[in-house]
């Protein structure tokens, strides 16, 4: 059998990422359910230059006013080279009611990405944890 305490570790992370996707997926339903579309403009582009020899990583930061007419600037829950998203841009909004700072950019790529990305990094945590579990 493997090291117990590596494969604990593994498929603890691996359920947890699970969680966060399933935690995201309910927020998606939420807002397609109960959500309000409005429009929001992408004002910039934060990179992250941590890595210097990969291509740098941009959040973009969205501003849109909500039901009651206050100004909500949020980052956007993916981020990456080449979404598409480009500063100055008009994009749709889908935010809660009450909860504005949960908004998100009403594009498959932003309501659908996040959510893989979590499933796909738990299944793989989960597969080396059952790997090392097995070997």
């Amino acid at each position: 059998m493997g090291e117990p305490l590596a494969e604990l570790l593994c498929v603890a992370v691996g359920l947890l990422l699970y969680a966060s996707a399933l935690r995201d997926a309910r927020l998606v339903r939420r807002l397609r359910r109960e959500g309000v579309r409005t429009e929001g403009l992408v004002v910039a582009n934060v990179v992250n230059r941590q890595d210097r020899n990969r291509n740098a990583l941009q959040t973009p930061i969205i501003r849109f006013h909500d039901h009651q007419d206050y100004e909500v600037e949020f980052a956007t829950a993916i981020q990456g080279v080449g979404l598409g998203l480009a500063t100055g841009r008009r994009v749709d909004v889908m935010y809660l009611p009450g909860e504005s700072q949960k908004a998100r950019v009403w594009m498959r790529r932003h309501i659908v990405g996040p959510m893989a990305g979590l499933a796909l990094g738990g299944t793989l945590f989960l597969g080396f944890g059952l790997v090392i579990a097995f070997s």
